[in-house]
């Protein structure tokens, strides 16, 4: 657990398409998370799912996730056209280091497709310089160890959202990990004890609600992932100023 008073603010999502993007470029935060999928030999940026072979991207109906231009909703779930998305290769090239970015691994890949997911990732990061100001995380462990084996200097986060996950990074803080992103609701003192005890950098996520928010950074984490870019302009003074005290009420957002 971090630092007090050094909290990474990460915009959740927008890095997702252009307009987001923009927006998160010219906010009060310091990095941007994208998610991403390596299909048809390139990795595209997009939360949702692709549906089979058809041009359409189909996503649950969630809190955390706005729904994309276009997008028509049935029942639980998101339907949008698979048009305009973009890919990492763009993506790197308009950041260009004015921002930090979390990429977010999303989908499974066994051979060959694994090998040539992460050759063309690490090889975009190089391509644009990215090694100091890209991070990679998700829960698809083998693209996030073999990232970390073919390319140290490269900031890599596991995710970590379910009991079985906790029990591989408790493996994996015996290699040397020590940089992780996990859902708030699945810490408890008892986890948030080992981390401290070990050193480990923790990114939150997906932290909207301001009491959460102001009890994580007054326990110590390192990083708050939120789609609340008022709330992400605020975890500084919040973790410098008086509202640190457990007493204290949240703004009013």
């Amino acid at each position: 657990m971090g630092e007090q008073g050094k909290i990474v603010r990460i915009a959740h999502a927008y890095g997702n398409t252009r307009a987001k993007l923009a927006t998160a470029l010219a906010a009060d935060c310091d990095m941007i998370e994208v998610d991403m999928w390596y299909r048809g030999g390139d990795i595209r940026i997009h939360h949702e799912r692709k549906v089979s072979w058809l041009p359409l991207l189909i996503d649950r109906v969630m809190s955390t996730h706005k729904p994309g231009r276009f997008a028509v909703r049935i029942g639980n779930y998101f339907f949008r056209p698979d048009i305009g998305t973009l890919r990492l290769d763009d993506l790197l090239k308009e950041v260009a280091g004015r921002k930090r970015l979390l990429l977010d691994v999303k989908g499974h890949y066994g051979d060959p497709h694994l090998h040539r997911y992460v050759d063309r990732l690490v090889g975009l990061i190089r391509k644009h310089n990215g090694e100091s100001w890209v991070a990679v995380c998700g829960q698809t462990y083998s693209v996030l160890s073999l990232v970390r084996e073919i390319a140290p200097d490269i900031e890599v986060r596991y995710s970590i959202e379910r009991e079985y996950q906790w029990e591989r990074f408790l493996n994996l803080l015996k290699s040397g990990v020590r940089q992780v992103c996990m859902a708030y609701g699945f810490i408890d003192a008892e986890k948030a004890k080992l981390m401290e005890k070990h050193n480990v950098d923790l990114y939150c996520w997906t932290v909207d609600d301001w009491d959460a928010a102001r009890r994580l950074v007054a326990q110590g984490v390192d990083g708050i992932i939120s789609n609340d870019l008022k709330l992400l302009a605020e975890l500084h003074s919040w973790a410098t100023g008086p509202i640190r005290a457990e007493s204290s009420a949240p703004p009013t957002p």
